[in-house]
């Protein structure tokens, strides 16, 4: 099932650019923080933690999604900043735990595969 697209992404040019940030969630983001003066619902991390607990998106591009959203609330409430940092975490420990997946299968001697 394809989400959407994931594409590098770069607020303005003195910001770094996130690697993968998924684009369906960004801008639905952008539309809630336009809609709601200035806030998300927490419906929509609730969404991108699902997807990246689930495996529909890669737990990095999950990563690079919540920090970029962070980063359009900077001005916001610090409880919004802090529960992002926490998913943000967690999301990075499930990176980690797919990646170490991912050197064992390529060690893995073909006659196993």
């Amino acid at each position: 099932m394809n989400i959407s697209s994931v594409t590098s992404y770069k607020q303005n040019n003195n910001e770094p650019a996130f690697q993968a940030v998924n684009i369906k969630y960004l801008e639905r983001a952008k539309k809630e923080i336009a809609n709601r003066g200035g806030d998300i619902t927490d419906n929509l991390l609730y969404c991108i933690t699902y997807d990246v607990f689930f495996k529909t998106i890669p737990a990095q591009d999950g990563v690079d999604t919540l920090k970029a959203i962070k980063d359009l609330l900077k001005d916001r409430d610090r409880s919004w900043r802090n529960w992002i940092n926490e998913l943000i975490g967690t999301c990075k420990q499930i990176a980690k735990k797919e990646q170490i997946e991912q050197r064992r299968e390529a060690k893995k001697p073909k006659s196993c595969q």
